[in-house]
């Protein structure tokens, strides 16, 4: 709470001075910035809400201009109903505080009262109330405004449940809907100097989340778990925090997301005889929507995934790897509860004990996470992970061991119970049964809630803390499971955390996180998924760097499909369409019977057709082998593109998909991918830019130049860019570049050396834009460019283009002289320096 907010007791019974018919009656609720009252306005035979903020909570501008009163009026622009607008701004001078010896200014804001309760207080007071149908209103009135909102292109800026007002019209109204929703404070958070967390959608995930745990689950008709789950993994996960357009196209577009929620019924009723089945072997191409389908699951979970040694070895991994390539599938395959849930769980098929967390839970806890001033909170983020990650342990193996170690288990529980309870540091209940999992559990999940709780009001320099767990207590609890239960001994504990990405997850909060994360045991293992490698803070709080290969093992599935053979990689793709055939009523059972297979195809072959002005047909098994980076998804929608032009499946009977429909789904899907990467807020247009210039220059390259030191003189085939020597880049390049690896545009690979012999980071295109710019899938040739060029590349790629696109045979002999040139001058200074000149 800010410290110069008045004393509310002072207001009620006092009329506001420059407003004399409105006389304030009862306080409604305090926060962060000011408090509301309930007001009678005598004039106007009515009550009003009156916000009051002391003047110094509001934002000025450098020369004292008042900045926060244009914000009060954003929502003046909206007609919807849903929206509570100001109807008037007062100045109230003199108010005191509570010492009695200060007086300050208050502006007061004010606006229709509704009666009705916070969306937060309603869901402490009446939680019986929250229901699914609840829930499901409340969604499409928000999504509805959200609707107008971006047509009008006006934000709210903190819409929490405490800006939200539930009203209960029952009692007179016989046709609308019993509970109506409001939405009050639009402009308030950026007229204040508060810093806070001011995302819409992020927010409007964040309260659907809070809204979703608490409903009684099992208490929910079959119908009401459908549309739970959907809510969960489609909207809390996926929808409404998904940034990347180009991976979920309908992604916080209020239009779409409506009439998703509107055709819930319809979908229900479609799945309700298909339960955990697929209906073609196209749907669920992401995880996510898979949600809790254990059986799902297991069907499309192929064991063929290239680099499930590493992901399975006793290291501590980061796993990165364009979205959609499987990291959450593999590691929700690989935990424990999904072995048991499908029947797999047998001793002798568990090598080791597998915990799956999603981010997007610790997410929500700790929104925008910056380094605290506090020292008592530094550990807070860490109780809270450890908390979850220790009660989803003892739970799994609880249940598990019963199973499959039962009297192992209860002759062991009573004194590894009393362990658990020493390592964590709390006092242990004095009640029948303290010593179980069970209690010990029920325990962590309150201290969740307390993690929660110290955060939020932490910036209260009068609230008490508290003792925090510290980063070595999850190795310590693990210490004693291992030595209470032979069964562990042999076999190591693993935490899969999936989605641990900035900026989701900031920096600051993996800083923190990594203290735990990245300790090196022999017991437990941590297993990190990040959607690119500049994702991931390779360091913590207490300015330690860690080392790749050291603390932790950088797994980059791109770089993986990228450098594979094709035939393992092929392998992989051939039996994740297997499964999905086998799965449905499919026509055929192999992917070679669907699309053919074109062996004999080979890229220097499609360099000189494309030379002469041709485009190549693209078709085959091989060609969806080599278009995949590691995102199958791509793969998986690709295919059932395929099949939709070919008039669906009840076209098919068993023949092949014609060369011409593979070769257009192949070309055209490039470009739907630029089309939504252009959508990208801020930087999308600049990011196609970008890669149109480095796909405009190879093709050029391929056109006019001849590769090097290759037998028959083959046409040059550049898939990647590569500097001579490494780079320094401006923040705002930097930043780009970052977006690029963030969006798998390009692939960043350190492995190899430059022509003068650096260790340089190459960018190879994403394999599946290839075709867009009539490339071929060598990765045998680079675009080289000076360090300098690289900055130009990203911030100013048309002058890029212009610089190294060849027009003409005469502009690549010229462009080689230049190269030729170069290489002289670096062979002479490489002498001079005392360096072997080769």
């Amino acid at each position: 709470m800010r410290q110069n907010l008045p004393d509310p007791a002072y207001f009620p019974g006092r009329t506001i001075p420059t407003r004399p018919d409105v006389t304030l009656t009862e306080l409604i609720d305090s926060g962060n910035d000011g408090h509301v009252f309930r007001g009678r306005s005598e004039t106007l035979r009515k009550d009003v809400a009156c916000k009051l903020i002391p003047r110094g909570n509001l934002q000025h501008g450098p020369n004292g201009e008042e900045l926060w009163r244009n914000e009060v009026h954003k929502a003046d622009a909206l007609r919807s109903a849903t929206v509570v607008k100001f109807e008037d701004i007062r100045e109230w001078l003199n108010v005191p505080l509570k010492d009695g010896t200060t007086s300050i200014t208050c502006i007061v804001l004010i606006s229709e009262f509704v009666e009705g309760r916070t969306l937060r207080k309603f869901i402490n007071e009446f939680p019986e109330e929250i229901s699914i149908p609840f829930i499901a209103e409340w969604l499409a009135t928000m999504l509805n405004l959200f609707n107008e909102m971006s047509v009008r292109g006006v934000v709210h800026g903190d819409l929490h449940p405490g800006n939200i007002l539930v009203e209960d019209r029952s009692s007179y109204d016989l046709l609308g809907p019993r509970f109506v929703f409001r939405v009050t404070d639009f402009g308030v958070a950026e007229a204040t100097s508060e810093p806070r967390f001011k995302d819409d959608y992020l927010q409007l995930a964040d309260t659907l989340a809070q809204l979703l745990r608490a409903v009684n689950y099992q208490a929910c008709s079959p119908r009401d778990k459908f549309v739970f789950n959907f809510l969960r993994h489609n909207f809390v996960e996926r929808h409404l925090v998904e940034s990347d357009l180009t991976l979920d196209p309908i992604a916080r577009r209020p239009r779409e997301l409506l009439t998703r929620i509107q055709d819930l019924d319809l979908e229900f009723e479609r799945t309700a005889q298909e339960t955990a089945q697929l209906v073609t072997p196209f749907d669920f191409q992401s995880c996510e929507q898979i949600g809790e389908a254990p059986v799902l699951l297991r069907a499309l979970y192929s064991d063929r995934f290239l680099g499930l040694a590493e992901i399975e070895s006793q290291n501590n991994v980061v796993l990165t790897g364009p979205r959609g390539c499987g990291k959450t599938t593999v590691f929700r395959s690989l935990s424990l509860d999904q072995k048991m849930r499908v029947g797999e769980a047998e001793p002798d098929a568990v090598r080791h004990v597998g915990i799956y967390y999603r981010c997007d839970d610790l997410y929500f806890a700790f929104p925008r996470y910056v380094a605290p001033s506090r020292g008592e909170l530094v550990d807070v983020p860490l109780h809270f992970v450890i908390s979850t990650l220790l009660a989803r342990l003892l739970d799994s193996l609880e249940r598990w061991s019963r199973k499959y170690f039962a009297e192992e288990f209860s002759r062991a529980e009573l004194r590894t119970a009393q362990a658990l309870w020493s390592a964590l540091g709390i006092n242990v209940p004095q009640v029948p049964g303290y010593a179980t999992f069970k209690a010990i559990v029920g325990r962590l999940n309150r201290e969740r809630s307390k993690a929660i709780e110290r955060q939020r009001f932490g910036i209260d320099p009068e609230r008490k803390i508290g003792r925090s767990f510290g980063p070595d207590l999850l190795h310590r609890a693990c210490e004693a499971l291992r030595g209470s239960f032979p069964f562990l001994r042999d076999r190591p504990i693993y935490f899969f955390i999936d989605d641990y990405s900035s900026p989701k997850v900031t920096k600051a909060l993996q800083a923190s996180l990594n203290r735990m994360f990245m300790q090196r045991t022999s017991i437990c293992f941590f297993k990190l998924s990040t959607e690119s490698p500049v994702s991931f803070a390779r360091y913590d709080i207490d300015d330690k760097n860690y080392v790749e290969n050291r603390e932790f093992v950088l797994l980059n599935l791109g770089l993986i499909y990228l450098h594979s053979e094709v035939e393992p990689k092929l392998t992989f793709v051939e039996d994740v369409f297997r499964r999905r055939f086998g799965a449905t009523q499919f026509p055929v059972k192999e992917l070679e019977q669907l699309v053919g297979s074109n062996s004999k195809q080979n890229n220097n072959d499609l360099a000189r057709q494309i030379r002469e002005g041709e485009k190549p047909p693209l078709w085959g098994k091989e060609i969806l082998g080599k278009l995949c980076s590691g995102d199958i998804h791509y793969v998986i929608g690709l295919v059932g593109d395929m099949v939709r032009l070919s008039g669906g499946t009840q076209e098919l009977h068993g023949t092949l998909i014609a060369e011409t429909i593979q070769n257009q789904s192949i070309r055209s899907a490039a470009g739907s991918f630029l089309k939504n990467l252009r959508g990208i807020p801020q930087c999308g247009e600049q990011l196609v830019s970008i890669v149109e210039a480095f796909g405009n220059t190879a093709q050029s390259h391929l056109k006019f130049l001849d590769s090097k030191n290759e037998k028959g003189s083959p046409p040059k085939q550049a898939t990647r860019i590569e500097p001579y020597e490494m780079f320094e880049l401006s923040d705002d390049a930097r930043a780009l570049y970052d977006e690029l690896l963030r969006y798998s545009v390009f692939i960043e690979d350190f492995r190899g050396k430059s022509r003068r012999g650096n260790v340089v980071p190459r960018l190879f295109l994403r394999r599946f834009l290839i075709p867009h710019f009539n490339l071929t899938f060598s990765t045998r040739d680079s675009i080289e460019i000076e360090p300098h060029q690289f900055e130009i590349f990203l911030l100013n790629p048309k002058s890029f283009e212009q610089t190294l696109r060849l027009k003409s045979v005469e502009d690549a002999r010229k462009y080689d002289k230049e190269l030729a040139a170069r290489d002289s001058q670096m062979l002479l200074k490489l002498a001079k320096d005392g360096e072997p000149k080769n």
